[in-house]
């Protein structure tokens, strides 16, 4: 007999769900929570959801599971690539010229399995062909230990290239390297400047850091507008002095209340930060 997931037992997981991620997902999804529940469920050989929902309940391990499979995670290279010519054309050229001695750094707060953190990596370590002198760090970090794994391997192939491979063939000649696997990873000088963590957006960082730029791009649209300004809250004060948001092409701080303010479609830098970085360029 199939294994159906009940009106009562969905809203049970939906509140779960929020409650360990901060992500609302809508009431006519049952669908989309039963098909991603629906694998580890007879894995586990549980006879119901219902069991499957106690189980996430009392087991922290399984919580990591649980997360990861309800968590959605597709990106790829240098996704919207308005962002990433504002970064290498006006706001890196604009940072190198005021902060000439100082280690560039940022984090990719949603870095899902690793292309942006690793797009970024390339396009630092491009600018430092130019610029010799520039240094730069870099923290990923994303609510899933599956996806931190996949970041912290660093192999792509496929979807998450091709594009990449396609439009910006001098970077990715001069940065990618083909491994045994016929996997894509990028060249150990910009490993050497990434590093991973596990993280819910909905606590503090567990680092002192401080970032020139902070990525939080397609998360947002995950979360009810209270929601996104608890996170953004806690965003704000890890930007370093006139540092940057930016945040994806579908998102927008106009309906909420925050401590940013746009200074570039999808950027942003908070209402503390003084003039000199209000306009990149």
């Amino acid at each position: 007999m199939e294994v159906v997931l009940s009106e009562k037992c969905f809203g049970e997981y939906l509140n779960l769900i929020h409650e360990l991620t901060g992500i609302t997902i809508a009431k006519n999804r049952t669908s989309m929570i039963e098909g991603r529940l629906r694998k580890r469920v007879s894995t586990l050989k549980l006879s119901s959801y219902e069991d499957y929902l106690r189980l996430v309940k009392q087991d922290r391990s399984e919580q990591i599971s649980f997360i990861d499979l309800i968590t959605t995670n597709e990106t790829y290279f240098f996704r919207t690539p308005r962002i990433w010519d504002y970064l290498e054309t006006k706001f890196l050229p604009k940072w190198i010229a005021e902060h000439p001695k100082q280690v560039f750094t940022a984090w990719s707060a949603a870095a899902s399995s690793g292309e942006e953190a690793h797009s970024l990596g390339i396009l630092c370590q491009s600018f430092k062909d130019k610029h010799p002198n520039f240094l730069y760090q870099i923290v990923g970090t994303d609510i899933s230990a599956e996806m931190i794994g996949l970041c912290q391997s660093g192999a792509y192939s496929g979807r998450s290239i091709e594009s990449f491979r396609k439009t910006r063939t001098p970077l990715f000649d001069r940065f990618m390297r083909l491994s045994d696997s016929e996997e894509f990873r990028v060249s150990s000088e910009i490993k050497s400047r990434l590093r991973f963590l596990q993280h819910n957006l909905f606590r503090p960082l567990p680092t002192q850091d401080r970032f020139d730029l902070v990525l939080l791009r397609n998360v947002l649209i995950y979360f009810t507008a209270k929601d996104q300004e608890t996170v953004l809250s806690l965003v704000e004060p890890r930007l370093a002095e006139n540092g940057v948001l930016i945040i994806g092409e579908s998102e927008s701080l106009t309906h909420i209340r925050t401590q940013f303010k746009p200074i570039e479609p999808f950027v942003y830098n908070s209402k503390n930060a003084s003039s000199s970085m209000n306009k990149a360029g």
